[in-house]
């Protein structure tokens, strides 16, 4: 957690686990629901099942930026405590 900006570092680490569980969600809705389910005795391949595909695999997609904006603003934590250190030394 970065001292001088509470807020933002609180804010990354909710777009990391907001990104990580719509990750599990959307890997649920694509292997499961997408693929395994309509393999399943009595059920049929429907346009409900494609559905549920495109919208596991916009959930992965969405997802993984949700976790990638959360790191990318702990880099630029990084980057700042870096040329803070580098400009005191």
């Amino acid at each position: 957690m970065n001292k001088k900006f509470p807020i933002l570092s609180i804010i990354s680490i909710i777009f990391r686990i907001f990104g990580w569980i719509t990750v599990f969600v959307g890997l649920y809705y694509f292997i499961y629901q997408g693929v395994i389910e309509p393999n399943l005795e009595g059920h049929s391949f429907s346009p409900q099942d494609t559905i549920e595909i495109f919208s596991g695999i916009g959930s992965i997609f969405g997802g993984l930026l949700s976790v990638a904006f959360g790191e990318a603003i702990h880099v630029l934590f990084a980057i700042e405590e870096n040329t803070r250190k580098a400009a005191n030394a």
